[in-house]
């Protein structure tokens, strides 16, 4: 058997094929991406103005107490169907997401693991490849067995995927689950690729400076807050 895949070298071709599943899922999904978004916006502009009518009617009765006014506006109707529509609307469009999503990854991780590759896209670019636990290719009930115990991982918020950087053989939950492991492909270097280190990098690069603009956003408006820039 070839050596087993390090957790980030896994990791890398892991967020490569799911970068690339997202750029395939974005044409099916932009209208119907794009008309939920209008219908989120519009039920928003609706709760913020039943807001402004129910804030401007509590100026009527300076007198009411803070909880008598927050029980008023939790029982208020249309405030409730508003929150009720949003939640729904944000509910189906989530769904319908993580189907087409979930469906073309199915398609994608099945079909490269269980070809001659042995490997979906991402891991093949970073010479990687999926064997049973004997080091031979697996088949492809064992393969499609290895995509749905991906779901156990999910569900414990990627601590199965996780388990790759300390068990025995670098394995994760599902590799575990599916009786397969993930290690490098004949011919490969044991060291990290270019690509693959450029890869962990920029995405290093574009969280940080997601961070930072975040960071910048909260200390501008602290301070116009201080100055009594605000309202």
């Amino acid at each position: 058997m070839n050596p087993p895949a390090g957790f980030w070298r896994r990791y890398a071709a892991y967020s490569l094929d799911i970068a690339l599943l997202a750029l395939l899922a974005l044409p099916l999904l932009w209208s119907r991406l794009a008309a939920g978004a209008d219908e989120l916006d519009a039920g928003l502009e609706r709760l913020q103005w039943r807001l402004w009518e129910m804030f401007d009617a509590s100026l009527a009765h300076p007198d009411t107490s803070p909880l008598a006014l927050a029980n008023q506006w939790a029982a208020d109707p249309v405030l409730r169907a508003g929150m009720e529509s949003l939640v729904l609307s944000g509910t189906v469009l989530t769904l319908q997401t993580l189907a087409v999503f979930c469906g073309l990854a199915a398609v994608w991780f099945i079909a490269g693991e269980a070809s001659p590759w042995q490997a979906s896209p991402g891991k093949r670019a970073f010479g990687l490849r999926v064997t049973d636990r004997d080091g031979v290719r697996p088949g492809l009930g064992r393969v499609m067995l290895r995509f749905l115990a991906g779901a156990p991982s999910w569900l414990l918020l990627n601590l199965g995927h996780a388990m790759a950087a300390w068990t025995p053989g670098k394995r994760a939950l599902h590799d575990y689950l599916a009786g397969t492991r993930v290690e490098l492909a004949p011919g490969a270097a044991p060291a990290m690729p270019r690509g693959a280190r450029r890869w962990l990098y920029a995405q290093a690069a574009a969280f940080a400076a997601t961070v930072g603009f975040i960071g910048l956003r909260y200390a501008q408006l602290l301070w116009e807050v201080a100055e009594g820039g605000l309202p």
